[in-house]
C-alpha cells in the first residue's frame, strides 16, 4: 500500500480499491459505469473538489518520501548521519514552476537525465534517475493493435488518443516517445519554449484575478455560475458582456501543461495514467503552492455546495458534495475521511511555501501584486483582448487541443505554434466520445492580445471621431478585427492530424476586450468586459 505503484494507481488506472476505501456495492465497475460516463479513479476532475483533493493526496505521498528519507538518514556513517537525520525531518516535496519566466528554457535535467550522481550511505555513486521515468511493475491497461504497442519498437506508433497507451510490465514512463518509445526531450523542450509565454502565464495571470472559488476551481462553470450542462448559459446576448472569471480556473491551466509534457502516447496525456510520471508530483504540488498563494488573496471563499458530474471509484454520477464530502481514499482516521474543510490551511498540516510565508499576515492586495507581477504575459497594459470559445464536450475523443491563430485565414494543423500569428489553445484533456452527458460544454478563453501587438494589430482607440459609436461610446469591432475572417480556430489531434471545429465540438467563438490595470483591477471577475463579436459552427 506504500508503494509508488500504489499511490499513482490512487487517481486512475488500475481501478482498484486502495486501503480498502469502496463505495459499497455503488463502487465503480468498469464494465458498466464506464459506458455512463462514470471516472474509475479516486481524483476529482470538472467540479469544484478538484484543487481540495489533490492536496492530501500530495500529502500522502509526501509522508512517504519523507518516512523513506528518514529510514536512508539513519544508515549514513556516523560522521554524516546527523545532518541527513535532520535534513530528512525538514524533507519537503519540492515544485516544478513551469509557469516561471525560465521554463521557457525547457524541463530542467533533473527530470531527463538518465543517471544522477548521489551522495549514498556508501559514498557517491552514479544511479538511474527515479525523477526520468518509472519502471512499471505489472502491465498498465491493456495491449492494443499491433505496432501500437512498447513491444513493438523500434516500430512504434504512439496510440490514437481515443485508446489509454499499454505499458507492458518493465518498460518505462515516457514523454512524447518516438518509434523506439524512448523520450523525445528535445520536442518537450520546444513545446515549453512555444506554450510558456502563450498558454502558462496568460491563464495562471488570469486566475489570480478570480474571487470566487467555483469559478477557480475548475473550467466546468457557465457564465451564469450553473454547472457546464446548462446549455442556454455562456451564450450571452451581444449587448451583455458576460463575466469570465471561471474560464479561467486553475484545472484549464493544470491540464494543458499535462498535453504540452506528455504528447501523444506520453503519460502524463493520459487523465488515468499521469501519476505514473514522477514529474506528475512536482506539477501537482506546483499546483497547490498555486492554490496557496490564492487562498492568500481570497481567504474568505473556499468550497461551495454543487454537484459532482462526473464521478469517482467511490462517488456516482450528480452526487451533491461540499466542503464536507468525504475525499477519499485518503484517511483521517481508522474511520473518518479527510476533507476540504480540513485542509484550508496548509500550516496546520504541516508545511508552507516561501511565498505564502512572506506575505502571511499582511494586505491580500500585497501578495495579488506580487503574483500577478511574477506571471504577467507581458509588459501591455490597458485594453487586452480574450477569444471564448464554447465546446461541446463528446463530439470527439479526447485528449486534443485547440489552437487559436491571428489574422492567418490559411492555418490549419500544419501552421507550426512558432509562427507569431499563434496566440495560444484551449485542451481537451479527458472528454470522450459517447461517454459526455448531454449538453456539457467546456468553455475557455485565450488571451490574443500579445499576437495582436506582434502583428502591428492595434489595441487602442486612435481616432474617437471615426471609430467610436457616439451613441455607445464603444469603438466598433470592423475597426479592430473580423471575428468571421481573422480569427481560425485550427482543432489538432495529439498525433498531429486536423479536425474541423465541429468535429471537435466547436459550436462557437466569441471576442471580448477588458480594460484593466487602468480601469478595473477584477476585470475578470467583474461584468465588465465589452463584446466584440461571435462566429457559430
Amino acid at each position: 500500500m506504500r508503494s509508488f505503484y500504489q499511490v499513482a494507481g490512487i487517481h486512475g488506472l488500475p481501478y482498484t480499491t486502495y486501503d480498502g476505501v469502496t463505495g459499497g456495492d455503488k463502487e465503480y465497475h468498469n464494465d458498466t459505469d464506464w459506458e455512463t460516463g462514470r471516472f474509475g479513479g479516486y481524483c476529482h476532475h470538472g467540479d469544484v473538489l478538484f484543487p481540495p483533493w489533490h492536496r492530501p493526496y500530495m500529502l500522502l505521498f509526501e509522508s512517504l518520501l519523507v518516512e523513506e528519507a528518514k529510514k536512508i538518514a539513519s544508515q549514513y556513517p556516523d560522521n554524516e548521519k546527523e545532518k541527513y537525520v535532520e535534513a530528512a525531518k525538514q524533507l519537503r516535496h519540492p515544485f516544478w514552476d513551469w509557469a516561471d519566466i525560465k521554463a521557457m528554457e525547457g524541463v530542467p535535467k533533473i527530470f531527463t537525465s538518465s543517471e544522477i550522481e548521489i551522495n549514498t550511505p556508501d559514498g557517491k555513486k552514479n544511479v538511474k534517475n527515479p525523477l526520468k521515468s518509472y519502471t512499471l511493475p505489472v502491465d498498465l491497461s491493456y495491449p492494443l493493435e499491433k505496432g501500437q504497442n512498447p513491444t513493438d519498437k523500434p516500430n512504434y506508433n504512439a496510440p490514437n488518443f481515443t485508446y489509454n497507451p499499454y505499458t507492458p510490465a518493465g518498460y518505462p514512463t515516457v514523454r512524447h516517445p518516438n518509434s523506439n518509445y524512448e523520450d523525445q526531450t528535445d520536442l518537450l523542450n520546444s513545446n515549453m519554449s512555444v506554450y510558456v509565454p502563450t498558454v502558462f502565464r496568460p491563464g495562471i495571470y488570469q486566475m489570480f484575478h478570480i474571487s470566487n472559488f467555483l469559478r477557480f476551481s475548475h473550467h466546468g462553470v457557465n457564465s451564469d455560475d450553473t454547472q457546464s450542462g446548462n446549455i442556454f448559459s455562456g451564450h450571452p446576448h451581444p449587448t451583455h458582456p458576460a463575466g469570465m472569471a471561471h474560464f479561467a480556473s486553475i484545472e484549464t491551466t493544470h491540464d494543458d501543461f499535462h498535453l504540452v509534457c506528455g504528447g501523444l502516447g506520453g503519460h502524463m496525456s493520459y487523465v488515468d495514467l499521469a501519476t505514473f510520471d514522477p514529474i506528475f508530483f512536482f506539477h501537482h504540488v506546483n499546483t497547490d503552492r498555486l492554490l496557496a498563494l490564492w487562498q492568500g488573496i481570497y481567504p474568505d471563499s473556499w468550497v461551495p455546495k454543487t454537484i459532482e458530474l462526473n464521478g469517482s471509484y467511490t462517488d456516482e454520477l450528480y452526487k451533491a458534495i461540499d466542503e464536507n464530502t468525504d475525499l477519499t481514499p485518503f484517511r483521517k482516521t481508522k474511520t473518518e475521511f479527510w476533507k476540504s474543510s480540513d485542509v484550508t490551511d496548509i500550516e496546520k498540516l504541516g508545511y508552507t511555501y516561501l511565498e505564502v510565508e512572506k506575505f502571511k499576515g499582511q494586505d491580500p492586495q500585497k501578495i495579488k501584486a506580487y503574483v500577478l507581477d511574477l506571471y504577467k504575459p507581458d509588459p501591455h497594459y490597458g485594453r487586452r483582448f480574450f477569444v471564448k470559445l464554447t465546446i461541446k464536450a463528446g463530439k470527439l475523443d479526447g485528449p486534443y487541443s485547440i489552437r487559436v491563430f491571428i489574422d492567418l485565414p490559411d492555418a490549419n494543423a500544419q501552421t507550426e505554434v512558432t509562427s507569431p500569428h499563434f496566440a495560444g489553445l484551449v485542451s481537451m484533456w479527458s472528454s470522450t466520445k459517447n461517454h459526455v452527458h448531454d449538453n456539457t460544454f467546456v468553455y475557455g478563453t485565450v488571451d490574443i492580445t500579445a499576437a495582436m501587438e506582434r502583428l502591428n494589430i492595434r489595441t487602442q482607440v486612435r481616432d474617437p471621431l471615426h471609430e467610436v459609436n457616439t451613441t455607445t461610446g464603444q469603438l466598433g469591432a470592423l475597426w479592430i478585427f473580423n471575428v468571421e475572417k481573422d480569427i481560425n480556430i485550427v482543432p489538432v489531434l495529439l498525433n498531429g492530424e486536423g479536425v474541423s471545429p465541429d468535429e471537435a465540438g466547436v459550436t462557437m467563438i466569441e471576442v471580448f476586450t477588458f480594460e484593466h490595470d487602468k480601469v478595473d483591477p477584477n476585470f475578470l471577475d467583474e461584468n465588465s468586459g465589452k463584446y466584440y463579436g461571435s462566429k457559430k459552427f
